[in-house]
């Protein structure tokens, strides 16, 4: 700290982190602590860098209780790798604690193990589920979303028993968990012996909460399209060629957050499913506009060399043609984000069938917000976005 006007600049200190340490702890009304072991100032020290990464989506609540719980000659020196490289969770709790204990008695360093990663910061954690066992149960709330490393998963419908989908290796699901309140629209349970990355999406959650931008519309949207490619890639062999998420959207943005409100604080999801949530939270959106147009209006084709815009249908509805099959799309509907994302064409023709009013998003700055965004985020974008596309091309 510099010196006041006038006045002699203090001394610098031989010890300032330990000094600073020191000051932290020193507790008013009682007598200050006279000095600090080095070995505690560096634990403090390394704590501070694991609750940074945390903050900066780069790791997860469940590694900073980790560090906590290591013994002070396990943890590394201040010249080790990132802390993202050495945090790792155990295959098992009472694995772990048992050789970090033999290890701490040995004076060695604990054993680390490989993080296994879905994206360059997107960790999660291999849980294994036997055939049968339930993941999760329809209306649970969503913490986290999953990837099928080995095996197959089934999502039925817990009221009915009916079988919804069964997914295999590589496919994820849940993504619905990122956002602030989601629910689980359908249960799960192992189809066989399943391996699934789980991964914590708490901290995604946090860095969506802050952001600025529309980057929080754009991952409700991609979410929103991921469903409606999931229900009419379903009915592409019959006759119902109708999609949409509601036909009840003639509420106020303060009757949907109020209902919005309602739901984050009681659980209750009053019975709608996740894309009726997803479809409210971007109603009650003040990130995007949106725009009026005539029926008879085309808003793109296969022809398009470049989207500038993606929509989602909040009235009206829009004939969307591919080939000789005509699909109706009304609200909820999310059109051209993936595509235009992934610089792909759209798959068909859309004309409006009557007057239609649409949310607007930029696709530039979506863009620029997925580029300065955490990798986690950036690669559920991208996994969702494939899935989108792989989808259209069964239409």
């Amino acid at each position: 700290m510099s010196a006041e006007p006038n006045q002699e600049a203090p001394t610098a200190s031989r010890t300032p982190k330990t000094d600073a340490v020191e000051r932290f702890m020193h507790t008013p009304g009682r007598p200050p602590v006279g000095f600090v072991l080095s070995e505690f100032a560096r634990r403090m020290e390394y704590e501070l860098r694991v609750a940074i990464e945390v903050a900066n989506g780069r790791a997860t609540l469940a590694d900073l209780e980790r560090v906590q719980k290591l013994n002070v000659k396990s943890l590394p020196s201040r010249a080790a790798a990132p802390v993202r490289a050495v945090v790792a969770p155990a295959p098992s709790a009472p694995t772990r604690k048992a050789s970090a204990d033999a290890a701490s008695q040995a004076g060695a360093a604990a054993p680390r193990v490989p993080r296994r990663k879905v994206s360059s910061e997107g960790a999660g954690e291999s849980i294994v589920y036997e055939e049968g066992k339930v993941l999760f149960n329809q209306g649970d709330k969503a913490d986290h979303l999953a990837i099928i490393l080995e095996g197959s998963v089934e999502i039925f419908d817990a009221k009915t028993g009916n079988s919804i989908a069964v997914l295999n290796k590589g496919v994820s699901f849940g993504e619905q968990a990122i956002l602030e309140g989601g629910v689980r629209g359908a249960s799960a349970r192992a189809h066989t012996r399943v391996v699934c990355l789980e991964i914590s999406t708490e901290p995604l959650r946090a860095i969506l909460k802050s952001d600025p931008g529309i980057l929080t519309p754009v991952v409700e949207a991609m979410l929103l399209q991921l469903n409606m490619a999931n229900k009419i890639s379903k009915s592409v062999d019959s006759d119902e060629l109708d999609y949409e998420v509601t036909n009840d959207n003639n509420l106020s943005s303060t009757q949907v957050q109020k209902i919005l409100d309602e739901v984050y604080a009681t659980g209750d999801n009053k019975g709608m499913s996740s894309d009726e949530l997803m479809f409210l939270k971007l109603l009650a959106s003040n990130k995007l506009h949106t725009t009026v147009h005539e029926a008879g209006t085309v808003l793109g084709s296969p022809d398009d060399t470049e989207l500038g815009l993606g929509y989602i249908i909040v009235q009206g509805h829009v004939e969307a043609a591919i080939g000789p099959k005509k699909y109706k799309l009304g609200p909820g509907s999310v059109l051209g984000l993936a595509e235009a994302l992934l610089d792909k064409t759209l798959p068909w023709a859309l004309t409006s069938l009557d007057t239609v009013t649409l949310m607007n998003i930029p696709i530039d700055k979506a863009l620029r917000g997925l580029e300065h965004a955490n990798p986690g985020i950036r690669g559920i974008v991208r996994y969702t976005a494939d899935r989108i596309m792989h989808l259209q091309n069964t239409f």
